[in-house]
């Protein structure tokens, strides 16, 4: 079984039913099952093979789902970039990644010179929406094949998925996942999500990346998607009106700035049923907020690149009842509990010993959503994977009723006067303060302590506070050892293009003098 499989339940159960809206146009499921069953007929003429890989440039947009559709149906491994990356990283990842086939939006089309003199083994090169460009569009490259259905079977253990990782710290690893690791990730969703009619999907992450898996997994409840080709909040609003949103998935930054959007109070958001937050983790304070405002509909998951995405679900019921119940009121900082993906989720110690409740490691995993390997990279391969778990890299613990806790990642620890300082702790703080739109907590060289902590800051609009106030509210709730030594005031924090903080951009500046970015 695939994930296109997915697809054609949906279509042969609800052929007539809206499959996609939004930019690009709307489609039925039956007219979608045509167009890609035309796409991977086309494709295997041109010899694309189990586990080619394949690459789509654009933004949000029904061109765009189905060429990773057709792409999938083909046997093609579907290789992520994202529209808003710098194409130099874009290039050098697909080059890096071998990629075959390059689909791309016309709003593009200055930058494709850069990927098609960069990668030598990209052999077909189309654009999803025009045919007055250098390359043929994917309806006339496809147009001339058949709509019926193509009896290809592809093998689950083929390469089915490319991810490169969020190169937050550095230069993006490879990873790569079978088909087997595509479908689980996006059946992963089926015991998380409940809906009494079908449901409608707002697109607005990239579906490039994560937004894509959340898109996926609409076919198996016969659900539709509705794109949008750039965030925009009012846009936002209206369709969650118009179209009768049930679904919408959002990095926790856009999350505040729709929390503070005037026009929300205005807006019909009753057919919302889950608001979902990942990619970082979000202040309990807003999930409160976001009760307030909309009802019981936040709700949160934790994944990776690496090892699939839901591992982890906590429920807008369990966020409501942890609001109410101070007793649970701690659950807010969980990203929830292991979903059936994880044959096996713990915390591990340095030694390789996994660790009982209430123990803070490293979050490791098992099942079948773990990647296969890094391409090329044997040894951080191995690093990865070592004791026969999948190393997360996030440090975290578990409490008695198997609620997962993220504190920090691994790599973000800040060690000061030989004490290990985890950010994620003293961030909670900054987020709670009325005046604090988002922020980052960082490590500088320090000559006394080795490491100081400093805090970087984005105020809500129109906000005024101190350094010495937010530095004093840090002490307050933490002791003095864990509280900033100093603020950084920012317009806006530096983001990657799925809207990670990019902690070594805020240290860049800190560090460029120093032989080692520890001290």
């Amino acid at each position: 079984m695939h994930v296109i499989d997915l697809f054609d339940w949906g279509a042969r159960n609800f052929p007539q039913r809206l499959a996609f809206a939004g930019a690009g146009g709307e489609v039925s499921y039956a007219e979608a099952w045509r167009m890609t069953n035309q796409l991977a007929r086309a494709l295997l003429a041109d010899d694309t093979e189990p586990g080619s890989r394949f690459a789509v440039l654009s933004p949000n947009g029904l061109p765009a789902m189905l060429a990773i559709l057709g792409g999938l149906r083909a046997g093609g491994a579907w290789c992520t970039v994202n529209m808003r990356a710098a194409p130099e990283l874009n290039a050098e990842i697909l080059r890096r990644g071998r990629c075959e086939i390059l689909f791309y939006h016309s709003s593009a089309a200055e930058m494709i010179p850069a990927y098609t003199e960069a990668i030598p083994e990209l052999r077909r090169v189309l654009c999803l929406d025009a045919d007055a460009t250098p390359h043929l569009s994917m309806a006339a490259w496809s147009g001339g094949e058949s709509g019926e259905y193509l009896d290809y079977e592809v093998p689950v253990s083929a390469l089915g998925f490319q991810g490169s990782t969020g190169g937050t710290t550095g230069a993006p690893k490879l990873t790569q996942g079978t088909n087997e690791w595509l479908l689980m990730s996006t059946l992963g969703w089926a015991p998380c999500w409940h809906f009494p009619t079908p449901p409608v999907n707002l697109a607005v992450a990239p579906i490039t990346h994560a937004g894509g898996g959340i898109a996926l997994a609409q076919f198996q409840f016969g659900g539709a998607s509705v794109f949008m080709d750039a965030p925009d909040l009012d846009r936002m609003l209206d369709l969650i009106q118009s179209e009768r949103v049930t679904t919408l998935f959002l990095p926790p930054t856009l999350i505040y700035l729709l929390l503070a959007h005037p026009k929300l109070s205005v807006t019909d958001t009753s057919s919302l049923r889950y608001l979902i937050s990942a990619a970082a983790p979000i202040s309990p304070d807003r999930l409160a907020e976001g009760v307030e405002k909309l009802g019981p509909v936040m709700c949160q998951a934790y994944g990776q690149t690496e090892a699939g995405f839901p591992l982890t679900w906590i429920s807008p019921a369990e966020v409501a009842e942890a609001l109410s119940d101070q007793t649970k009121r701690h659950r807010l900082l969980s990203c929830g509990r292991p979903t059936l993906i994880c044959a096996g989720m713990e915390v591990m110690g340095q030694d390789g010993r996994i660790l009982p409740p209430g123990n803070t490691g490293e979050i490791v995993m098992r099942g079948p959503t773990a990647m296969r390997e890094y391409l090329d990279d044997p040894a951080a391969t191995k690093e990865v994977q070592a004791h026969g778990w999948h190393h997360t890299g996030d440090i975290g613990y578990r409490d008695a009723d198997g609620y997962l806790y993220i504190t920090d990642r691994l790599r973000d620890m800040i060690v000061s006067g030989g004490f290990n300082i985890f950010p994620f702790e003293i961030e909670q703080v900054l987020f709670a303060h009325p005046s604090v739109q988002d922020c980052a907590v960082i490590g500088v060289p320090d000559p006394k302590w080795g490491e100081a902590v400093k805090a970087c800051v984005q105020l809500k609009p129109g906000a005024v506070v101190s350094a010495e106030n937010l530095i004093a509210a840090c002490k307050a709730a933490l002791g003095s050892m864990k509280a900033p030594k100093s603020v950084d005031f920012l317009d806006q924090l530096p983001r990657s293009p799925v809207g990670k903080v990019l902690k070594r951009e805020l240290r860049a500046p800190y560090w460029e003098e120093m032989q080692r970015s520890v001290n």
